[in-house]
């Protein structure tokens, strides 16, 4: 009989057991696909997948030899991730613009991940139902449901994809070295960086998985232990990733840079560092207690204290030393906790980009280790009582029926716009962002003074914002309040005097007040910035008043 402890039993040996892990993977697939079902009957949002799919000219045409050429050579939404807009482009083909199509890609992509992740770690530990526990736990958690339902945060499944397959065929190489080994490392490890460029750091986690469970820098008895080599071969097998994964930073530098996501002088270093520590602390608490998650978490630099910093870096250091005091006898915690650490190094905010605090999906590689830790810690705890397998295989169920009730619940949240944003705002306070989203949705609903007065809410938590003062400046100008929209598109040019949209927006509303001298002023500004966008207003303008350039 098969009974759910058989099957988390560790470690799994011989030739009779090879049934469980097929039995193992069948299981995974199934929970994944029924927790997730919901996510078939999902929209698009207008967050994004605007800018990455139903807006975005190049890949609405589908697969084109135009759109090749530019994926490889577009910064566009301050990203460059060419294999990501060919894979948005491949569903176009095939789906349109029907939102289930592209959300069952997301949804089998997710799926590989898990069962990869479970192939992974089975056939370098030989633990298969710890493999297992790290699988279910990476597939159901609900802070992982952003980058599986977001239609724009393709980029998360297909780079995990390939860091997965990179892994695996890593720990191919180090059974045989062999220069074709090696080089199909490359092959996957550079597909990887052309979905997102989060696999920089992966050369580092390959030197971990060296220590453990590869176990390449000195052998422990039990253990599953590759072919040794020295230290400097094992540095210098890192070499050739760590060249590819420093032009793909400056690439991302580049691009978030010619998008104005990096927070030029908006706050100090030392101001960012310190909320890179508590939220390193913070993605902990949401592992554990993932509750009240939502698409956006602003950044406040009041919340930024002492204190908190203080309590974080210690708390950190804490964990950090008591995991390498533990290296000999549980090699898993060091192995888990740098690769958290390690792998949140891109995103967690040392270099700011965007205005959020933090983010649901750059989590969805570093739990990884994080959920390794837990499913080896509790499994050395169960070996040692007399019912402990079946004791933990219990509670392992309980806890993964908790997160797949808490993911439907989170699934349900991303069903469209209006329930996204609504739910953002009930649960994270000063939400900014959430508020300008939801009086743009309102003013398409012609729900024009709700739309206002979300707006002002918006700018009353986040004044320095040049897109919310041209969002609040429509719609005065939709409903007659002709100087408040001036005001508001005065104030976007203050803020952004370089955005030629700002420009023109002052510049008809300087028109449809009446004041062509103001609005010629406002297009030559345009015009300034924008040559091929502005001439043609101008050229109305000059044949109305008969303006000479």
């Amino acid at each position: 009989m098969i009974t759910l402890d058989k099957l988390f039993a560790s470690p799994s040996k011989g030739n009779g057991e090879r049934w469980r892990l097929p039995l193992a993977l069948i299981l995974i697939s199934l929970v994944t696909v029924v927790v997730y079902w919901p996510v078939l009957h999902n929209g698009f949002i207008d967050y994004d997948d605007d800018a990455y799919v139903t807006m975005n000219r190049m890949v609405r045409q589908g697969i084109t030899l135009n759109g090749f050429i530019w994926s490889f050579s577009s910064f566009h939404a301050g990203n460059w991730h060419p294999l990501t807009w060919i894979s948005h482009m491949l569903d176009i083909q095939l789906f349109g613009l029907n939102p289930l199509g592209h959300h069952a890609v997301s949804l089998t992509l997710h799926l590989a991940n898990s069962l990869l992740l479970c192939g992974i770690l089975h056939r370098l530990t030989n633990h298969l139902g710890r493999s297992s526990f790290v699988a279910l736990l990476f597939a159901l958690h609900p802070l992982h449901v952003e980058s599986v339902v977001w239609i724009a945060e393709r980029k998360d499944l297909l780079s995990t994809f390939f860091w997965l397959l990179t892994t695996l065929a890593y720990a191919h190489f180090t059974r045989k070295r062999s220069l074709s080994r090696y080089l199909i490392v490359l092959l996957l490890f550079t597909l990887g960086l052309l979905a997102k460029q989060m696999l920089v750091t992966l050369p580092l986690i390959l030197l971990l998985m060296d220590y453990w469970p590869l176990n390449r820098f000195a052998p422990r008895y039990g253990e599953n232990t590759a072919i040794r080599v020295g230290m400097k071969s094992l540095l210098a097998e890192k070499i050739p990733l760590l060249l590819i994964s420093a032009a793909a930073a400056l690439l991302t530098v580049r691009a978030q840079d010619s998008a104005g996501a990096l927070a030029h002088g908006e706050g100090s270093v030392l101001l960012h560092a310190g909320n890179a520590l508590i939220s390193y602390v913070s993605y902990l608490g949401e592992m554990i207690r993932p509750v009240d998650l939502a698409i956006f978490y602003p950044f406040e630099p009041s919340l930024v204290t002492p204190p908190r910093v203080a309590g974080a870096a210690a708390l950190l250091t804490a964990i950090t030393c008591f995991v390498i005091r533990q290296r000999q006898c549980r090699p898993y915690l060091l192995f888990g906790w740098f690769w958290y650490l390690l792998t949140l190094l891109p995103v967690i905010g040392f270099i700011k980009v965007g205005s959020q605090a933090m983010a649901d999906r750059y989590t969805y590689i570093p739990l990884i280790g994080l959920f390794v830790a837990t499913a080896w810690g509790g499994g050395e705890l169960a070996g040692r009582w007399r019912h402990g397998v079946r004791a933990a295989t219990a509670g392992a169920a309980v806890i993964l029926a908790l997160l797949s009730f808490q993911t439907v619940t989170q699934i349900r949240y991303w069903r469209n716009s209006f329930d996204l944003y609504s739910h953002a705002l009930e649960v994270v306070e000063r939400n900014w962002l959430a508020h300008n989203n939801l009086a743009v949705l309102l003013a398409q609903q012609n729900r024009q003074e709700e739309a206002i007065r979300h707006f002002q809410e918006s700018l009353r938590i986040y004044p320095n914002q040049a897109e919310g003062f041209k969002n609040i400046g429509n719609v005065y100008q939709s409903v007659g309040r002709t100087q408040e929209a001036l005001e508001a598109f005065h104030d976007a040019v203050r803020i952004n005097p370089d955005d030629p949209e700002g420009h023109f927006r002052l510049g008809y509303a300087y028109l449809m007040d009446g004041d062509s001298d103001h609005a010629y002023r406002e297009y030559l500004q345009v015009r300034r910035l924008n040559e091929t966008y502005a001439q043609p207003l101008l050229d109305s303008i000059q044949r109305a008043t008969r303006r000479t350039p």
